[in-house]
């Protein structure tokens, strides 16, 4: 499968590997399950241009729903009573809003309110789209914060289709998000996913390792892509550029629940960290990871970087305001590591 290449004049360009690797996951689960169903609005002409492979195979268990988010996942919490195992694609992360009573109020309550009963498995999976204002928001959080439910955000082929394949495969309420702003990188084998081991919700992964010393970065989504493309690429052609930004990179791929034990291990090698995410900084995960740090590493030094609580530009070319930049994740290194 060959790598898109990312346009000059466009600051992201919607990852087909990714999503490519999740639909592939999605139609290996429906294979080994027959309750696995795929609902969404426009699911059958989505799954036709994307997977036809899915519509050709599991005709009877690709529905589409009306335009109505709240209510589609409403009706994928009833079925999982009768023991469907659904997967509702909502498309946008932005149309998320219109189903918070749902997800929060009934989806993620689900497996509380039934007990004896064996415990339903659900998927709600949204993309990350920065198209604008309405179309661009990154809600990861607020799911973050309710019980029941666990998030998971991906950032290679392989973390999609493993992470979905988890999802699928045991009980619980997985919030699934695809950030469609990472660009295509290495392209990827369905063998090597599928015979691979699988990927554990709640497991980071260690990205790169950095010199002793050095901050650790944790990041996810976009933001990994990011972090590593300027860790790779900072200082050749001048061995003595400053600052040092041999950094390790820890990918948290879920934000709930989160790696805490992969945080600490690589913060005894560095004593600094920067938390780096594509979310608003206000009340995001670096938040969270921060208090988490002052209270059980008192003497590591914490700095965070996140999107600005503003609006999404509606210019594509202004889209990349919004997430911190190159210059300002070298300049919250060389803050860090100064001292």
């Amino acid at each position: 499968m060959q790598s898109l290449t990312k346009p000059k004049s466009q600051p992201f360009v919607r990852n087909r590997l990714l999503r490519d690797a999740s639909l592939q996951a999605v139609y290996d689960a429906m294979a080994a399950d027959p309750c696995v169903h795929l609902f969404g609005e426009g699911c059958e002409v989505k799954v036709h241009y994307d997977a036809p492979k899915i519509e050709a195979d599991f005709p009877d268990r690709v529905h589409t729903m009306p335009i109505c988010e709240d209510g589609s996942i409403n009706f994928c919490v009833g079925a999982s009573l009768l023991g469907v195992k659904p997967i509702i694609d909502v498309i946008s992360s932005d149309f998320l809003y219109r189903a918070m009573d749902s997800i929060c109020n009934t989806a993620a309550k689900v497996n509380f309110m039934r007990p004896g009963e064996p415990p339903k498995t659900i998927v709600v999976r949204a993309e990350f789209l920065t198209g604008g204002p309405t179309t661009g928001q990154r809600p990861e959080v607020l799911f973050a914060h309710i019980s029941g439910l666990q998030v998971v955000i991906p950032s290679t082929p392989y973390d999609a289709y493993g992470l979905m394949r988890t999802a699928l495969s045991t009980p619980g309420v997985t919030i699934y998000f695809e950030d469609r702003m990472i660009a295509d990188e290495l392209p990827w084998d369905h063998h090597d996913l599928a015979s691979g081991p699988s990927v554990r919700i709640g497991l980071a992964c260690i990205r790169r390792y950095g010199q002793r010393g050095t901050a650790t970065i944790v990041t996810y989504g976009v933001m990994r892509q990011r972090v590593e493309a300027l860790l790779a690429s900072w200082g050749k052609g001048d061995p003595y550029r400053q600052p040092n930004l041999d950094c390790g990179v820890i990918d948290l791929r879920s934000i709930y629940p989160i790696d805490w034990q992969a945080i600490r291990y690589a913060l005894g090698r560095a004593g600094q960290l920067l938390i780096v995410e594509p979310d608003i900084q206000y009340g995001g995960v670096g938040a969270e990871i921060a208090a988490w740090a002052a209270e059980e590493m008192p003497r590591v030094r914490v700095k965070r970087l996140g999107a600005k609580r503003a609006t999404i530009p509606a210019a594509p070319s202004l889209h990349h305001t919004a997430l911190p930049t190159d210059e300002e994740i070298v300049a919250a290194i060389t803050d860090l590591t100064s001292y």
